[in-house]
């Protein structure tokens, strides 16, 4: 079996995977959810004010720059409370702990280490072993 082969295949097992659907799922509601589509325009438009107005130079109106600025804020943080979008953040998120995985991996392959039997190192392990009981 070739090296794209085994690629193709893991890309399959990925897309597979109910994590991948999740983000999926998640991504379709976000597209449909027509309040969180008019806050996005909303977004884009006052970041293009802002860059309007921060393109000025010195003649840029400070406390415009500073109110598109805490409008921008708000709305963002509007927009991440949303259902749609918390969901969309968590399955994006487990996604990205299944490419750090997959990455890991291949870089311990990259290492030399044994593919039947490395493993990922503990992440809160510190390398010094009298801050815990030692490895399991």
């Amino acid at each position: 079996m070739s090296l794209e082969s085994i690629l193709r295949e893991l890309g399959k097992e990925i897309q597979a995977d109910p994590r991948f659907k999740a983000l999926k799922d998640a991504a379709a509601a976000n597209d449909k959810d027509e309040t969180l589509q008019k806050q996005m325009q909303e977004l884009q438009l006052i970041s293009l004010k802002y860059q309007q107005e921060a393109t000025k130079g010195e003649e840029a109106d400070e406390e415009r720059i500073n109110e598109l600025q805490n409008q921008y804020q708000e709305l963002y943080t509007e927009v991440m409370k949303g259902e749609n979008m918390m969901k969309y953040s968590a399955a994006a998120a487990e996604m990205e702990e299944m490419a750090k995985y997959i990455s890991g991996m291949i870089g311990l392959f990259f290492d030399g280490q044994d593919p039947e039997t490395c493993e990922l190192p503990d992440p809160d392990c510190t390398h010094d072993c009298s801050t815990c009981g030692g490895c399991q």
